[in-house]
């Protein structure tokens, strides 16, 4: 699985993950950077998640964008909030145009205090039900009395 992470234990984990499965399978993991300096950092972020999708979906293999919660649900930097929100509309749109082919596209947030290793087990139960497609998976508490996008 192709992956793009920010987060250097994730990362690793995820890498353990795939080495695990004998063949590598096909996907793509990618986690939104946060603290973006302007909109072209955010354009650039968003450019590349662009790329990376059409290769995984073109290749009917699974995606999934990993975001923090306080960004998807706009409590975070503005710049985090449209990256995280504009993922997840391309998450949703993507499941919706190629649902004949069974495409799967999901957004995993990640609240505040989770452990890497949650984020990646999270990752392998997703992908292995294609649970949540085109919609956001929350993790932790951050969510709770917030709504969702």
């Amino acid at each position: 699985m192709r992956t793009r992470v920010v987060d250097l234990e994730l990362s690793e984990l995820l890498a353990k993950q795939t080495a695990g499965h004998g063949d590598s399978p096909s996907g793509l993991v990618f986690e939104a950077r946060t603290g973006l300096s302007g909109w072209t950092a955010a354009e650039d972020e968003l450019a590349e998640a662009f790329a990376l999708t059409r290769e995984a979906v073109l290749a009917d293999a699974p995606v999934v964008y990993v975001v923090r919660a306080e960004a998807i649900l706009g409590r975070g930097a503005p710049l985090d909030a449209a990256v995280a929100t504009g993922l997840l509309g391309g998450a949703r749109a993507l499941t919706f145009e190629r649902r004949k082919n069974n495409c799967y596209v999901s957004v995993l947030a990640v609240g505040t205090g989770i452990e890497p290793t949650t984020v990646a087990e999270s990752i392998e139960l997703l992908v292995a039900t294609r649970g949540a497609n085109g919609q956001i998976f929350p993790l932790g508490t951050d969510h709770l009395g917030a709504a969702l996008p």
